[in-house]
């Protein structure tokens, strides 16, 4: 591998490493999604007189949160191993 072809190499697995923080950020407001579902979801079946629709809203982005930010944790997953690859590859050490 030359030096261009190295130094394409590592700009790409730097800015993969800026899109893998943007992405965690991502994951977790999809956690704090969530959570704040959860709570709008108890806010809304525990009162006295039952907001269903408040209730419903609540599961709603619970279940949507969770799903996001297990989808962006798969991301970041995925991302991590092909940004190590990259860097195993600059560094001459092949693993697989």
């Amino acid at each position: 591998m030359n030096a261009v072809e190295k130094e394409k190499l590592m700009s790409e697995a730097k800015m993969q490493m800026t899109a893998l923080k943007k992405i965690n950020g991502w994951k977790n407001l999809a956690i704090v999604l969530s959570a704040v579902g959860v709570a709008i979801a108890y806010g809304g079946f525990a009162g006295t007189p039952s907001h269903l629709f408040l209730g419903i809203l609540g599961i709603f982005l619970t279940v949507a949160g969770f799903a996001a930010a297990a989808v962006f944790g798969l991301g970041l997953k995925n991302g991590r191993r092909n940004v190590e690859k990259m860097l195993c590859v600059l560094g001459g050490s092949r693993k697989s």
